[in-house]
């Protein structure tokens, strides 16, 4: 099984924005790489946009995450002009487990459902049960399997 490895302080920042953003999904990013990589967190707009357009955005930010747009874009932009790796994009299933779901594929996926959008990106899901992180997990597209993969998450 392919292997990942995150900084200690990276993955517990991860794990302090989820369980402060408890009971919805927190979101964000992992820029950099080995002692250098910085996380990123992103507000989460769901809630937001579904009181805006409840028929749109059917669920709220307790089962679904929305990055909001400028602060992605920014964190993007950052990347390149630094010349940084995105390591990895990250967020929280509140009460549920840390798996990748059909939404989470979808939205790594978006210019083609075939492909993600960053290949070399990694995924990670913080399952987060009663305000309290209870498990992470790792995801990496496999191209053979033309889907993404669990993965072992090593904490540096």
């Amino acid at each position: 099984m392919q292997t990942a490895t995150i900084q200690r302080a990276t993955f517990e920042a991860m794990i302090a924005q989820a369980e402060r953003e408890f009971p919805d999904e927190c979101c964000g990013f992992i820029i950099g790489a080995g002692a250098d990589e910085e996380v990123r967190p992103i507000r989460n707009i769901q809630n937001a946009r579904h009181a805006e357009n409840p028929a749109a955005f059917a669920r709220d930010a307790r089962t679904a995450f929305l990055m909001e747009p400028k602060e992605h874009l920014a964190v993007l932009t950052e990347v390149d002009r630094r010349k940084l790796r995105l390591a990895a994009v990250y967020h929280s299933h509140p009460e549920h487990d840390a798996y990748f779901s059909a939404t989470d594929r979808a939205q790594a996926c978006l210019f083609d459902p075939a492909e993600p959008d960053y290949p070399e990106t990694l995924h990670i899901v913080l399952s987060i049960r009663g305000g309290k992180f209870a498990r992470a997990a790792a995801f990496a597209w496999n191209a053979a399997l033309k889907d993404f993969a669990e993965i072992t998450l090593e904490i540096g």
